[in-house]
């Protein structure tokens, strides 16, 4: 138990270093050329909607029972890799 509780918050600390990427690129966006801005804001879209992928298979990892977290937890390392990739 006190691993997947140690996964979840560290899970939980990459979520909230996403969330300050995605404020970076609002923020480029905010600054940008009417052409960047565009970029920056399907960008943005991007992230949020990966952010929430991750957000939603965080959610199942925490409410699962012991013996299925496990499983869960490799498909939420997959949405967190297709979202921090989408920042490259």
């Amino acid at each position: 138990m006190k691993s997947r509780n140690a996964y979840i918050d560290k899970m939980k600390a990459k979520l909230g270093l996403l969330d300050a990427r995605i404020d970076e690129w609002k923020a480029k966006s905010d600054e940008a050329t009417a052409d960047a801005k565009i970029k920056y804001q399907t960008k943005v879209d991007e992230l949020k909607e990966e952010k929430q992928e991750a957000q939603a298979w965080l959610e199942k990892v925490s409410d699962a029972s012991e013996d299925a977290w496990d499983s869960l937890k490799d498909g939420f390392s997959e949405a967190y890799k297709k979202m921090k990739s989408a920042l490259s």
